[in-house]
């Protein structure tokens, strides 16, 4: 009979060492995946900061108050980007509001003459009146033309004068 109860003696102990094991396993599992979660959260957070630090700086350089020529030369190739996409969003609008009976939204979605409210957003609509023509210059800066009576250039916001 104490044999038996040897053997079983020491099933039960290997078994309480192998759910000891588990336990173990499970609570480092556990620590590795929410250190990943904080090492995950830190990097999205940085990579925000950055982004905000190159606005702030590009903003910085264009308006003169950054010179280093590095810093300089990559401003002036994000400027070209800056027009293209302010050309592009004049177009489509543009182009948007050519079409026969519709406006656009402040949303930026199409709506009719007989729209009360925007579809898309639910704004009280207002339809444009034809654009009255103004005289332009060009900006200094980016070559855009803009109203002669404008203080900022809209596309990239230098001063205008």
């Amino acid at each position: 009979m104490s044999d038996l109860q040897t053997k079983i003696g020491g099933g039960l102990s290997k078994l309480q060492d192998g759910l000891q094991q588990g336990k173990n396993k499970l609570q480092t599992a556990q620590e590795v995946s929410q250190l990943k979660k904080n090492a995950s959260d830190a990097a999205t957070n940085r990579t925000k900061i950055i982004s905000q630090l190159g606005e702030l700086t590009y903003r910085l350089i264009r308006k003169g108050e950054i010179q280093h020529p590095e810093l300089n030369e990559q401003a002036e190739r994000l400027l070209q980007y800056d027009l293209e996409l302010y050309q592009a969003n004049r177009a489509l609008e543009s182009q948007l509001r050519k079409e026969p009976g519709s406006d656009v939204c402040e949303c930026g979605a199409a709506v009719n003459e007989e729209d009360t409210f925007c579809g898309s957003c639910g704004n009280r609509v207002q339809l444009s009146e034809a654009p009255i023509p103004v005289s332009t210059v060009q900006c200094t800066t980016c070559k855009e033309e803009i109203p002669e009576t404008a203080l900022f250039c809209g596309c990239c916001g230098s001063k205008n004068g």
